[in-house]
């Protein structure tokens, strides 16, 4: 039986050896009927209207013959196990010789490969831009010169937009994948602190090491990564997707088209809509950064 246990705290003082102990007591058993515990999450609460400490959430594997006497209110739960959303093998729609193409090479379109790829159905992936190796001259010249490669740039090119930003991994949903994702991460060379910690950062040069591991990965299983592949029609019969024209002379036939294109393939977008493809207009949030200096910034949050 396995249980989640969140806001165990633990003072500064005390050593990650007083969590089982914890958890045990919790669950009204001894330390030595936890099985097996496993760090789900991991902040510091430094507020200072109190001593600052960890706060943990946690995976408790305990025996189905130990008598578990006591549950916290609401914060304990039996974990259920998740069914596999997608079929081991390929469906039978799959024709031969037809992919299915994904378009985009940010992180939609490599999980999406690396999911299929991982059941058997290994895919053509098509991205405009280029590797993160090329891509980066391109980035640079823009920066320190100002001469924009429109194919080529923070926005388009391996691993998106996010390839070139500083490596935190933030949501706003609960889903059961958001494990997978990560595990996924660190598999590919992301630091194993993401796996815990409450608010993971992987880091810019790191990030891009990790994007070129995936693209590797994916070739392992059987896909196909093609750079400098711009998509610029959708051939469509009877409301069916049929294929896609790449560079307006090339027709690769698919009966499964994935569009993981970001929010600046303004292009693409028009195209769909000329091919009277329904698009719906979604919200958005603008940020913007305050910069404090550090000592103001220790003072407020440490006291």
């Amino acid at each position: 039986m396995i249980f989640q246990i969140s806001d165990i705290r633990i003072s500064l003082d005390e050593g990650n050896d007083v969590l089982r102990m914890k958890v045990s007591s919790l669950l009204g058993i001894q330390p030595e009927d936890v099985s097996s515990l496993r760090i789900v999450r991991k902040s510091l609460d430094a507020r200072r209207s109190r001593p600052p400490y960890f706060v943990y959430a946690v995976e408790a594997t305990v025996p189905d013959e130990v008598d578990v006497k006591k549950k916290i209110g609401g914060k304990v739960e039996i974990k259920a196990v998740r069914d596999e959303v997608l079929p081991k093998h390929p469906p039978a729609v799959l024709k031969p010789g037809r992919r299915p193409v994904i378009v985009g090479c940010g992180p939609a379109g490599l999980f999406a490969a690396l999911t299929l790829a991982k059941r058997g159905i290994p895919v053509l992936l098509l991205e405009m831009g280029k590797k993160v190796s090329e891509r980066i001259i391109d980035v640079n010249a823009f920066w320190e010169r100002r001469m924009l490669n429109e194919k080529s740039n923070v926005h388009f090119g391996e691993g998106g937009a996010g390839t070139f930003s500083d490596g935190k991994l933030t949501t706003r949903i609960r889903s059961a994948n958001i494990e997978f994702i990560k595990e996924t991460l660190v598999d590919l060379g992301a630091p194993s602190d993401i796996l815990t910690d409450a608010r993971p950062h992987i880091g810019t040069d790191r990030l891009r090491e990790v994007v070129v591991n995936f693209r590797k990965r994916l070739v392992e299983l059987g896909c196909e990564v093609r750079f400098g592949a711009r998509v610029t029609d959708f051939v469509i019969h009877e409301d069916k997707v049929e294929g896609v024209v790449v560079d307006a002379d090339e027709e690769i036939k698919t009966n499964h088209l994935i569009l993981a294109i970001g929010q600046s393939s303004v292009e693409t977008y028009q195209q769909l809509y000329k091919r009277g493809v329904r698009l719906a207009a979604k919200p958005f949030a603008l940020g913007l950064r305050v910069e404090h200096p550090q000592e103001l910034i220790n003072r407020i949050q440490y006291g």
